[in-house]
């Protein structure tokens, strides 16, 4: 029967054979090309900027990143912001377990409490923080804020992450299977790649982008790179980048004291007139507007925005 450790911060070298959660605060941070096992990648406050082959990956407090084992990346903070990051890290088998025991009928179950745990490999993308890994994730939150982190409080906190972490890959599947293509894995295949794009416009909305550009990422002609991506996500790439680029000015509007046109650029606007245009047709006031008469909101919205 497999035999599972579970650590609190531990060091680097310790990550290969253990579950854990490394806890970490800061101003600016950067690990180079370090190779993970299968890992979660979460940010409490700020933001993180993670790189992989793949791809790129803005991590704010409404997402989290799944990195497959043996995947290598770089990870950086902007130096601007106080960021704090939470990110578990799993003992090879302990994921693949709660996959198994989760797909299995429970009489089955006891007649092999050690089910083989298959290698499980997770769609590498950004994931908005919600349903019950959300949930799991924010009682690491309130653990690390009280005096009840501990070894056994974090293998209980675990088995349910992993629990909600494979619910998700059920879920993730099941969405896959409505993609075009005749055999599952070309859906999947489909699936990943839109999705690689779709987080590029997420993370470097703020660099001037086509769809040409989007679609290399993704690996796919232009045309059918917009084609898939309105079928998949009921938008064209460029009307989720401007989309993406208003939501992004919203948040700086309500939380900073840069000025109107600083953010309009930082955002990837041209035109102060056009943004201002956009921002009232999306918004229903100006953003000067929007800011003396909502400085205090609470802004609630999906921004694209040791080693973790």
């Amino acid at each position: 029967m497999a035999d599972f450790r579970f650590r609190l911060n531990p060091r680097a070298r310790e990550l290969p054979n253990c579950s854990a959660v490394l806890h970490g605060r800061g101003a600016k941070y950067d690990v180079h090309d370090y190779r993970t096992t299968l890992s979660l990648k979460s940010v409490v406050r700020g933001v993180a900027r993670y790189h992989t082959p793949q791809g790129h990956y803005l991590l704010t407090p409404e997402s989290f990143l799944i990195l497959n084992d043996g995947q290598r990346y770089s990870l950086e903070f902007d130096g601007r912001t106080y960021t704090e990051t939470l990110c578990p890290f799993f003992q090879p088998g302990f994921l693949g377990q709660a996959a198994a025991t989760a797909g299995t009928h429970p009489e089955r179950q006891l007649d092999d409490p050690d089910p083989a745990a298959p290698g499980l490999d997770f769609c590498e993308r950004l994931y908005p923080k919600a349903g019950a890994v959300a949930r799991a994730l924010a009682g690491f939150e309130a653990g690390f804020r009280a005096p009840q982190a501990s070894t056994p409080w974090l293998e209980d906190r675990m088995y349910a992450l992993a629990q909600a972490l494979a619910g998700l890959r059920l879920q993730v599947r099941g969405e896959a299977e409505s993609f075009p293509g005749l055999r599952p894995g070309t859906r999947m295949e489909l699936y990943r790649r839109l999705y690689r794009g779709r987080d590029f416009l997420l993370s470097c909305y703020d660099q001037p982008l086509t769809v040409a550009a989007v679609a290399r990422v993704a690996t796919l002609s232009p045309f059918h790179f917009q084609r898939m991506f309105k079928l998949a996500f009921e938008q064209t790439p460029m009307q989720f980048l401007q989309e993406t680029r208003l939501k992004a000015a919203r948040r700086l509007l309500a939380h900073t004291s840069d000025d109107v046109t600083a953010i309009c650029f930082a955002v990837g606007f041209e035109s102060l007139g056009s943004f201002s245009w956009l921002f009232r047709k999306r918004f229903g006031v100006s953003p000067r507007a929007f800011r003396a008469h909502g400085e205090n909101r609470r802004i609630e919205e999906v921004i694209p925005g040791a080693v973790a």
